[in-house]
């Protein structure tokens, strides 16, 4: 349970096997789900969304060029987050947002770097940078970018059309994160991301890639 603005939620962990990209989505959170209230919000995380849609990427797509070699070797990881210090990923943020983008970002973070400012690349890079997934176990062979929003909400819409629940889509971590989207019955995005703030799915090895929010 916890209490945002006055009201409890009740917050139930969703425990699977482990999951990959040949299950389905909508059979996963049906034979898994069979606890949840018609009033629950089903909220899923994004990795398990985009890997069980087939949105993922092979990683052997993004074979890193020299550029992406060196840019790579400049991330400072947080904690066990190796985000774009991995090359392949970095070689998708180059082909994705551009390298004009990204080759301003890289010499704007090493210069106010050493002013004690943290985080200038990812600022001007945008959200492609900071958000692409995958690249490293136990995802290793496969990259997941962010989705799109408007695909997010749509997602979310079908998801409770087959499932009778409110669904939602989170891309919580330890550091933060947010509510990529809502379906039109689900709890409130910025009721949810607050709900949801103390990162209660932990990460990917934890097995817990659903959690059902209830309002009580």
């Amino acid at each position: 349970m916890i209490i945002v603005d006055d009201r409890s939620y009740l917050r139930k962990l969703v425990r699977t096997r482990w999951l990959d990209e040949h299950d389905d989505l909508v059979a996963v959170l049906l034979e898994y789900g069979c606890d949840r209230h018609p009033e629950d919000t089903i909220v899923v995380s994004e990795t398990v969304s985009l890997l069980l849609t087939g949105r993922s990427l092979l990683v052997e797509s993004f074979q890193p060029r020299w550029d992406a070699r060196l840019l790579a070797r400049f991330v400072r990881p947080h904690h066990d987050t190796l985000g774009l210090s991995i090359p392949s990923k970095m070689q998708w943020v180059l082909h994705t947002v551009g390298r004009p983008r990204i080759y301003t970002a890289a010499v704007a973070a090493a210069v106010t770097r050493l002013f004690g400012v943290q985080g200038t690349f990812y600022r001007i890079a945008g959200d492609p940078a900071r958000q692409i997934d995958g690249g490293c176990p136990p995802y290793q062979d496969r990259l997941l970018p962010p989705f799109h929003p408007a695909e997010a909400v749509e997602l979310c819409n079908e998801l409770q059309t087959k499932l009778g629940n409110p669904v939602a889509i989170a891309d919580i971590n330890d550091f933060g994160g947010s509510i990529r989207a809502v379906s039109s019955r689900s709890l409130p995005a910025t009721t949810l991301k607050r709900v949801l703030a103390d990162n209660p799915m932990g990460q990917l090895r934890r097995g817990t890639p659903f959690i059902l929010v209830r309002a009580t």
